[in-house]
């Protein structure tokens, strides 16, 4: 399977590190909420499609692009044969009625329809591609992979994939002709090759001080402190997550930098990053590395 790794969008990394070391307005908080559930159930399809497939697909997760003006954020697009398949991943839970250009939860909360958000990707797609080659045929769904959702007075005709439909709907794709053509692989080289960098994509209006800032080593794996520092290793009490010196050290200069990108990288500054957790020799001797 020709796969692009799925990551933590920019917006989530920052949101993790600010939440983890200082605390976030309540607003962001709920933001950030919303981020890593997104992020979850975009993981879990990652899964779902590992089960169906194994290397006879091409992949290309967290694809943002821009045509004309226009931005679209892609979740999942599956390219089988001369077919791409558009997903927008959606982790509700609970109980939703669709309406006219929305979705009401049972409680009263609305949300505009995804479908919306959907066919604007779709179109975004569709010309960015129309640069390339011939108009091919693009498949927009939204996909919602938690088992607890329920929609009520959906149609046939929506463009939506329920829990209880995922299996068969991988299923019918799988017995497809999955190779691709040159001009295909064409496209998807060129799609993986305009992929935007998301950091415009930091929304967040709260300005952060480093001194406000809570100073340590946090997990790669959970964000928590409750990090134990050997010679040549960094184990997490929490999650058992386990990280070598060196990596741990170049996560933490890639965190100074997304939250404090004006700030020049010395090793003086990392340790006081890190309240000292790691010898200024063994910063000093790693940050060589990097130049």
């Amino acid at each position: 399977m020709e796969k692009k790794i799925r990551k933590k969008s920019y917006q989530l990394q920052y949101l993790e590190s600010v939440n983890t070391r200082t605390k976030l307005p309540y607003a962001q908080q709920q933001y950030l909420l919303n981020l890593k559930k997104g992020y979850e159930g975009e993981q879990k399809f990652d899964e779902r499609i590992e089960e169906h497939f194994e290397d006879d697909v091409t992949v290309i997760n967290d694809l943002l692009v821009s045509y004309n003006g226009s931005t679209a954020q892609i979740d999942t697009l599956l390219v089988i044969g001369d077919t791409f398949y558009l997903y927008e991943i959606k982790n509700y839970e609970g109980e939703f009625q669709k309406l006219p250009g929305q979705f009401r939860k049972l409680n009263g909360q609305e949300f505009i329809c995804p479908s919306i958000q959907l066919n604007r990707a779709k179109k975004v797609l569709e010309q960015m591609i129309s640069q390339w080659s011939e108009a091919v045929e693009i498949k927009p769904y939204v996909l919602f992979i938690n088992a607890s959702f329920t929609l009520f007075d959906a149609q046939t005709s929506d463009p939506f994939i329920l829990p209880t439909q995922i299996n068969n709907h991988l299923e019918k794709l799988k017995n497809r002709n999955t190779k691709l053509s040159k001009g295909q692989v064409n496209i998807v080289n060129k799609l993986q090759s305009e992929q935007l960098s998301n950091q415009r994509y930091k929304e967040t209006s709260h300005e952060f001080k480093y001194e406000d800032m809570k100073k340590g080593i946090i997990c790669n794996g959970c964000q928590s402190f409750n990090v134990i520092v050997t010679e040549r290793k960094a184990t997490c009490l929490e999650c058992e997550n386990v990280d070598d010196i060196n990596r741990l050290i170049l996560s933490h200069v890639e965190e100074i930098e997304m939250l404090f990108p004006k700030l020049k990288i010395t090793t003086s500054l990392v340790y006081d990053w890190i309240d000292g957790s790691i010898s200024k020799r063994r910063i000093g001797r790693f940050l060589k590395t990097l130049l």
